[in-house]
C-alpha cells in the first residue's frame, strides 16, 4: 500500500498531539520547565523536517534510478543528524542551561520523530519495490 499525502498528513498531526502532550508532561516537571523553548523549537523542526522527508522520499520513489531512494534516505539522515546538533549547540551557546536536562524533551522529540520516519520511509520504499 503506497502511502498518500493525505494518509502521512493525519498520522502526522496525531503524533504532533501526542508529543506535545508529552512536552506539557515535561514542562510541569520543576528541572525541565526552563527548557520548554527548546521543546517548541524542536517539535516544530521535527514536523517541518518530516513533511520535506515525506515529500523528498516520495520523488526519489519515483525516480527510476533503483538507487535514488537509498541515497535520498542517506542524506537525509545525514541532514537531519547535523540539524539536531546545531540546534542543540546553538541552543547551548545562547541559553547557557544550568543542567545537561534540557536535551531529555530533545531527545524524546527525535526518538518519536525517527520511528514516525521510519515508519512511512519504509512505505514510501516498499511502494518502488512494487
Amino acid at each position: 500500500m503506497q502511502m498518500s499525502f493525505k494518509y502521512f498528513l493525519t498520522i502526522l498531526f496525531f503524533l504532533t498531539v501526542f508529543v506535545a502532550v508529552g512536552l506539557y508532561a515535561f514542562a510541569n516537571l520543576t528541572l525541565l520547565k526552563p527548557y520548554s523553548d527548546l521543546s517548541l523549537i524542536s517539535l516544530i523542526f521535527f514536523t517541518l523536517f518530516s513533511v520535506v522527508l515525506f515529500k523528498g522520499g516520495e520523488k526519489s520513489a519515483k525516480n527510476e534510478d533503483k538507487l535514488r531512494f537509498s541515497q535520498f534516505f542517506m542524506l537525509a539522515t545525514g541532514i537531519k543528524m547535523f540539524l539536531s546538533l546545531l540546534i542543540i549547540l546553538i541552543y547551548f551557546l545562547i541559553v547557557k542551561p544550568k543542567t545537561q536536562y534540557f536535551i531529555i524533551p530533545f531527545f524524546f522529540i527525535y526518538f518519536c520523530y525517527t520511528v514516525f520516519e521510519v515508519y512511512f520511509l519504509t512505505k514510501l520504499g516498499n511502494s518502488k519495490l512494487k
